[in-house]
C-alpha cells in the first residue's frame, strides 16, 4: 500500500521531525531520541509557582492590591536584590480598572473571589536562544488542556524584555485562561544594558554579573574611552550591531518550536512526540515592535505552522518598492507615500519640541498635557530656521511639517507627552541598530550615560548613579530610552556629548548658545542626515516587509490617533501590500479604531483616549471562535469609539458605549474595503 501525505503537518507529525522550516538548526539527542532538545536553546531555570504565595502573572501580588493602588516596592537589600523581587518588581503594575481593564478585558473582577485574586499557578522555565542571546519564557499553566493543547506565542512589546508586565498580564493572561501554554520573546533585544566601568551587565534573570550576560559587548581601548566618557553605558538594541529585527520572525518560530519540545518532554509518554504543530493549535499576539514581530513570523512561515495572528499597533515597515498604496475616503482617492520609521521619527524629532506652543488644547480641558515642561520652544525654532530647516520659524509651521507626515490635528495633543517620554533616543535606536553602530562611535555625538538624578536643578548633567543604583535598573528598564528614576527625573538616557556647557541629556541640552537651551538640535539634525547613509539603509533593507502572511488568518488592529506607529506608514502600507501579494486568498481582517493611540487611556489622557488592548483581546477571541468553533470571521471595519469625556484625571468609568465591540458584519459606513492595493476608508 502507498501511503499519500497530502498535509505536511501530518508528514512532520508522523516522522518526528523538527516542527519548523527555519535554517541552521541542529538537535542534540537527548533521553528521548522522538523528542531531542534543540541544540539551540540553552535552559536556565524552571519554577514552579503555587498560585498562592507566588503565581505566573501578578508575583503572588495579586489583582486586588494592583488594581486597588499604586504598590509601593523596595528590595530587602538595593545592592542584591533576589530573582523574586527583580521578577515581583517588573510586574507590579497599576491597573486602572476605569480603562475597561479589570472589567471589559485582561483580569475580569467578576470572575475573582477572596480564594482566587487572579494568581494563575504554573510552571514557568527560562532559556535563552544561543544566537543573539535572545530570552525566552515559557509558561505552562497547571491546567493545559493535554485534549486541545494550545500554544500563544508572545514577542516582548516595544523594545522590552521578558517580564513586560502589560504583556504577561494581558496578553499572556489570555492565553493561560484559556489553558494554554505562553510563551514569550524579547526578540533579540531584552534589557541588555552594560556598565563600561565596572564591566557589569544583566543575566536573564536580571542578575547583575560579569559573564552570562545579556549583552556582553567587546569594547576597543576600553581604558581611554572610560577616560574621555565616564558613567556610559551600551544597551543591546542599540549597540549589538547585529540588527536584531530582520530576525524577529525567526526568533518567535524558535520560541514555538521550544515550547513544543517542554509540552511533549512533560507531558508524552516514553518514546513519542505527541504534541506537534499538526494537533496543537498555535496563535501569535503581540502588540507594537511585538505585533511587526508576529507579522514577521507569518511571513516565515511556510509549512503552515501558525494558525492565527493578531497585530496590535504594528511598527511594520512594508518594502516601499513593491507597494504602492492608493487610500480612498468616501469620494477622495489619493496616492500616498509612506516612509521608514527613521523617516517619520526623524522629523518628530525635529519639529516636535519646536511646534508645542501652536498645539490647540481639549476643548473640555483647556489643557495641553506635558505643554508646561517645554520652555524653550522658539529656541528650537530658531535653530531649525538657522539651519534652513524652517522659513519662519514659526511653532504652527513646524506643526505644518509634522502634518504634511500623516499626523492629524485630532492626534496633536498627544505629541508633548510623546516627545517627552519618547525623545531622541526613538529614531536613534532605529538608526543605531540599522547601521550597526558600535558603543565608541558616539554616533551624532550621542553616548548612553547615567544622568543627574535629583530631581532638585536638574540639568541633565552626567552624573553617576547615586538615588537609584545599577542593580535597580533592570527592573526600572523597559528596554527603551530614557530609563527614569522617576516620573520626572531619568537614571540613564542619551546625552549630547558636545553640549556646549558639558556633555547632559538632550533635553537640557545648548547646541549653538551656551545655557540657550535649544533641545540639542544639532544632534536631531544629524539624525536626520543619518537616514541616508549606506549602512542604515542596508540595515533598513533586511527588516522591511513582504506583505505575504501565507494565507494564515490574522487581525491586524491599529488606533487611528497612534502618534508612534503613525497609521499611513505602518499598517495601511501593510495591509495594501498583502492584498497585491495575496489577493482573494488572503485570511488578513483590518480593525481601525477610532480615539485610540498606542497609549492605554489612563491620565492624562482618559477622558479623550480608549485602551486599544481591549481591541486586541476583542480580535483574539474571534480567532479563537473561528478555529474551535468553526464562527465566522467579521470584516475589516472601522470602530466607531466614543471617549469616557469629562475632564482630565476624572473620566468616567469605560463601558460598552465606549469601547464599542468589533462587529462580525458591521454597517456599510463602518466597512473597510480592501481590494490589489487599495483601501477604501468609510467617512
Amino acid at each position: 500500500m502507498t501511503l499519500i501525505i497530502k498535509n505536511i503537518k501530518t508528514l512532520t507529525s508522523l516522522l518526528f521531525l523538527p516542527i519548523l522550516a527555519i535554517p541552521n538548526i541542529g538537535y542534540t539527542d537527548q533521553n528521548n531520541p522522538y523528542n531531542p532538545k534543540p541544540q539551540w536553546i540553552t535552559i536556565h531555570s524552571s519554577n514552579y509557582y503555587d498560585g498562592d504565595s507566588d503565581d505566573l502573572v501578578t508575583a503572588g501580588i495579586g489583582f486586588t492590591p494592583l488594581s486597588s493602588m499604586i504598590q509601593k516596592f523596595k528590595f530587602a537589600d538595593s545592592d542584591n536584590p533576589t530573582t523574586r523581587e527583580l521578577r515581583q518588581a517588573k510586574l507590579n503594575r497599576f491597573i486602572d480598572t476605569k480603562t475597561g481593564e479589570g472589567q471589559l478585558f485582561g483580569f475580569r473582577q467578576q470572575n475573582l473571589s477572596p480564594l482566587f485574586d487572579g494568581k494563575i499557578a504554573g510552571t514557568e522555565i527560562l532559556a535563552t536562544i544561543k544566537e543573539g542571546n535572545v530570552g525566552v519564557l515559557l509558561q505552562i499553566p497547571v491546567d493545559f488542556d493535554k485534549k486541545k493543547p494550545c500554544i500563544v506565542a508572545i514577542p516582548a512589546s516595544n523594545y522590552d524584555g521578558l517580564y513586560n508586565a502589560k504583556d504577561i498580564q494581558i496578553r499572556g493572561l489570555w492565553g493561560l485562561k484559556h489553558n494554554c501554554a505562553v510563551v514569550y520573546n524579547d526578540k533579540g533585544l531584552g534589557n541588555g544594558i552594560y556598565d563600561i566601568s565596572s564591566q557589569q551587565g544583566f543575566t536573564i534573570e536580571g542578575k547583575i554579573a560579569k559573564d552570562n550576560l545579556l549583552f556582553n559587548p567587546k569594547i576597543k581601548n576600553r581604558e581611554n574611552f572610560i577616560k574621555n566618557y565616564p558613567n556610559r553605558y551600551a544597551v543591546k538594541q542599540l549597540h549589538s550591531k547585529q540588527n536584531p529585527e530582520h530576525n524577529w520572525g525567526k526568533y518567535v518560530l524558535q520560541s514555538i518550536e521550544f515550547a513544543l519540545y517542554e509540552i511533549n518532554d512533560r507531558f508524552s509518554a516514553t518514546n513519542t512526540r505527541n504534541f506537534t504543530s499538526y494537533n496543537t493549535l498555535i496563535l501569535i499576539y503581540g502588540a507594537e515592535d511585538g505585533a511587526s514581530a508576529a507579522l514577521n513570523a507569518g511571513e516565515l512561515d511556510k509549512i503552515g505552522t501558525i494558525n492565527g495572528i493578531v497585530a496590535v499597533n504594528p511598527q511594520i515597515q512594508p518594502n516601499p518598492e513593491i507597494a504602492s498604496l492608493t487610500i480612498q475616503e468616501g469620494t477622495s482617492v489619493r496616492s500616498f507615500k509612506y516612509n521608514s520609521i527613521p523617516d517619520y521619527a526623524t522629523t518628530a524629532a525635529l519639529y516636535i519640541p519646536c511646534a508645542i506652543p501652536a498645539i490647540e488644547p481639549n476643548k473640555a480641558d483647556n489643557y495641553v498635557p506635558y505643554a508646561s515642561k517645554y520652555f524653550y520652544s522658539q529656541n528650537r525654532c530658531d535653530a531649525l530656521k538657522k539651519a534652513n530647516l524652517l522659513t519662519k520659524g514659526t511653532p504652527k509651521e513646524a506643526l505644518e511639517k509634522l502634518y504634511s507626515y500623516g499626523w492629524r490635528p485630532e492626534m496633536e495633543i498627544q505629541l508633548p507627552y510623546f516627545y517627552n517620554k519618547e525623545s531622541i533616543a526613538f529614531p536613534y535606536q532605529y538608526i543605531s541598530s540599522y547601521g550597526r553602530f558600535d558603543v565608541t562611535e558616539n554616533m551624532c555625538d550621542y553616548s548612553v550615560a547615567s544622568t543627574q538624578q535629583d530631581p532638585l536643578y536638574n540639568f541633565g548633567e552626567v552624573m553617576p548613579l547615586k538615588e537609584v543604583k545599577f542593580s535597580e535598573i533592570w527592573s526600572l528598564s523597559n528596554g527603551h530610552l530614557p530609563i527614569w528614576a522617576n516620573k520626572d527625573v531619568t537614571a540613564i538616557d542619551l546625552v549630547a556629548n558636545k553640549d556646549i556647557d558639558s556633555p547632559r541629556r538632550e533635553w537640557f541640552s545648548s547646541s549653538e548658545i551656551k545655557n540657550q537651551i535649544d533641545y540639542g538640535t544639532k544632534g536631531a539634525i544629524c539624525l536626520r542626515e543619518k537616514i541616508t547613509e549606506k549602512r542604515v539603509n542596508d540595515g533598513l533593507k533586511q527588516v522591511q516587509a513582504t506583505g505575504n502572511l501565507n494565507k494564515i488568518k490574522t487581525f491586524i488592529v491599529h488606533g487611528q490617533n497612534n502618534v508612534k506607529q503613525l497609521i499611513n506608514h505602518t499598517s495601511r502600507p501593510y495591509v495594501a501590500l498583502n492584498s497585491g501579494v495575496e489577493g482573494k486568498e488572503s485570511q488578513l481582517r483590518y480593525i481601525e479604531v477610532e480615539n485610540a493611540s498606542y497609549l492605554d487611556g489612563k491620565s492624562p489622557f482618559d477622558n479623550t483616549l480608549l485602551a486599544i488592548d481591549y481591541y486586541g483581546e476583542d480580535a483574539i477571541e474571534w480567532l479563537w471562535a473561528n478555529l474551535t468553533k468553526n464562527t465566522t470571521l467579521p470584516e475589516s471595519q472601522v470602530i466607531r469609539t466614543k471617549p469616557r469625556g469629562g475632564s482630565i484625571s476624572q473620566a468616567p468609568q469605560a463601558t460598552l458605549e465606549n469601547l464599542v465591540p468589533i462587529a462580525q458584519k458591521p454597517d456599510s459606513s463602518n466597512l473597510i474595503m480592501i481590494e490589489d492595493r487599495k483601501i477604501s476608508l468609510p467617512k
